[in-house]
């Protein structure tokens, strides 16, 4: 399903009422996700303009211009350097008057040495965060973006699928990531939206971790968390993995996990356009007491995903949006904290699921605790 130049016309649209309201006078675009989202390209280093009344325009290296164009349907500045790129923005932002209110993107992507330079050329200017008036578009997902993401959703399956061939005893984690993206990769993944996690043994503890050279021994728990990217958008999918014979702690802690996170989906879908993530997370952390893992428990349970594999909804990183109320329309990555069990191992299970009148999980392979 493509998405027209007149549906990316009205997202330009949409932003520039918020802008409006906001009393914002541009909207300065630096990352590669806001870029495409208000365009559908793609470039190494993306930068646009969007004034709150009048036409966006882009600013591209003179050789890309003719392509930019023609995908767009914008207007394409030109520049062979920095400081000549810098000279387009300073002579619009002039163009504005006195202090004018600018939104920049201030998150991960965004290069800090930009966002200081284009402070240093521009005094004058009142910088503010981009996040008030993207969030509250992009946290909402339309026909075209639900449609991306169920064919990421099903690489990710995929790649799971490949993890059971791969994953056995005297196999480097970094093998069995390598393995399983160059598959998915051939499988139509244009990339991964983070490096693929595999923590085995101890490691399977961590929150995050990154595939090393150890070697997968017989006994370990293997925790796996991939996130295939599809044409921009992300999916992600974690699971847990015994190389031998599971434990019953191991079976009692995986199966607590498994039933959180059913718990989670089945309060989403009766609460949705009520509850907030304060209130899940709250009723979260009961549960895993009733249950026994309450020291073990690592709050940050879901999170918005799209463009960006955490996006708003993003309460692990910006504590207001526990504030978020979960509503139809928006996708949401659930099992993304670790039962962190020293002696028995890590578990999660992480989904991507769409929150329609009926919660659709975007990734489905097996949730059980799989022996391999």
């Amino acid at each position: 399903m493509k998405i027209s130049k007149s549906a990316y016309r009205k997202r330009v649209e949409k932003v520039q009422e918020l802008m409006e309201k906001e009393g914002i006078d541009a909207f300065l675009v630096l990352s590669l996700e806001n870029y495409r989202y208000f365009t559908g390209d793609v470039r190494k280093q993306p930068r646009m303009v969007i004034p709150s009344n009048d036409e966006p325009f882009l600013i591209v290296f003179d050789t890309e211009k003719e392509e930019a164009e023609k995908k767009t349907g914008l207007e394409a500045k030109t520049y062979r350097s920095l400081p000549d790129m810098m000279k387009h923005i300073v002579a619009f932002t002039n163009s504005l008057g006195d202090n004018p209110k600018i939104a920049v993107e201030m998150e991960f992507s965004t290069p800090a040495f930009l966002l200081e330079r284009f402070r240093k050329m521009n005094p004058h200017v009142e910088v503010v965060d981009a996040k008030q008036i993207v969030a509250p578009l992009r946290k909402y997902k339309d026909e075209y973006e639900l449609e991306l993401m169920k064919k990421a959703g099903k690489l990710a399956d995929v790649a799971m699928e490949k993890v059971l061939d791969v994953l056995k005893p005297g196999v480097a984690e970094r093998e069995v990531a390598n393995e399983v993206e160059y598959y998915i990769r051939k499988k139509g993944a244009e990339r991964l939206a983070f490096p693929m996690f595999v923590n085995s043994g101890e490691r399977s503890l961590w929150l995050h971790g990154l595939a090393t050279d150890r070697k997968i021994e017989e006994g370990d728990v293997v925790l796996i968390d991939v996130g295939p990217v599809y044409e921009g958008y992300c999916a992600d999918i974690a699971r847990t993995f015994v190389v031998g014979k599971a434990t019953e702690e191991q079976k009692r802690a995986h199966s607590a996990y498994v039933e959180l996170q059913e718990r989670v989906v089945e309060i989403i879908e009766k609460e949705k356009n009520e509850i907030s993530i304060l209130e899940i997370e709250r009723r979260n952390e009961e549960f895993m007491k009733s249950k026994g893992f309450g020291n073990f428990y690592v709050k940050g349970f879901l999170h918005g995903i799209g463009l960006n594999f955490e996006e708003t909804p993003f309460p692990t990183i910006f504590p207001e949006d526990l504030r978020e109320v979960v509503e139809e329309r928006m996708t949401l990555s659930v099992g993304h904290s670790v039962l962190s069990i020293k002696g028995v191992g890590g578990f999660r299970v992480e989904d991507t699921i769409y929150v329609g009148e009926k919660i659709e999980f975007l990734t489905t392979f097996t949730r059980e605790l799989l022996e391999v």
